[in-house]
């Protein structure tokens, strides 16, 4: 009886302890997967075209040596966009399934015990959306100098599919495209040093 009370008793504690654990850590894995995956395939592209930033971007100046308006290059934003968005795309289809094995001791969620116990194996998928754009903003670096940066940014929406249950994940990470230090006073329209797309 005493051993029957035990086991009953450890599997409640496991189902009260596991649920929980497991919608918490498979949410972060999913999270951490999709987000290296991004990143392998956004690094990809950048290293294949290796734009500086006079390649996206033009500082234009008036005949006193004034910033008189900066422009960037449309056609090299698009094309990055495009091709990096297929990338994104390709990478993320090739890791929608995954698994993750842990010891029984982890669910306890005290560090001395994680590794201890029999191995549990969970199997997840995860699909969604990816949007991205290409964001410029400005950013004060001291008296008459200012950072522009060429970001590429990512707004993932994913849902998360095990056997016990589903949830959605939202997320945004950015990537530096390009970015320069401009000397000199900034015309009026980016003088309050704001972002614009």
């Amino acid at each position: 009886m005493l051993i029957v009370a035990l086991f009953v008793a450890a599997i409640i504690f496991f189902e009260y302890q596991a649920v929980p654990f497991q919608e918490k850590f498979v949410r972060t894995q999913a999270k951490i997967i999709s987000c290296n995956a991004v990143s392998d395939a956004v690094y990809e592209v950048l290293s294949k075209y290796n734009f500086s930033y006079s390649d996206v971007s033009q500082i234009n100046y008036d005949n006193d040596g004034n910033i008189s308006a900066i422009t960037t290059d449309s056609k090299n934003i698009n094309m990055l966009k495009t091709e990096i968005n297929k990338a994104v795309q390709k990478q993320i289809e090739t890791v929608t399934d995954a698994d993750v094995t842990l010891h029984i001791g982890a669910f306890t969620e005290l560090s001395l015990l994680s590794n201890f116990g029999p191995t549990v194996t969970f199997d997840f998928t995860f699909m969604g959306s990816f949007n991205s754009e290409i964001v410029s903003t400005f950013e004060s670096a001291g008296i008459n100098q200012t950072v522009h940066h060429i970001k590429y940014v990512v707004h993932a929406n994913l849902i998360t599919l095990c056997p016990d249950y589903s949830d959605g994940i939202e997320y945004t990470t950015d990537f530096e495209i390009a970015q320069s230090v401009i000397a000199g006073e900034l015309p009026s329209t980016y003088a309050n040093v704001a972002p614009y797309r």
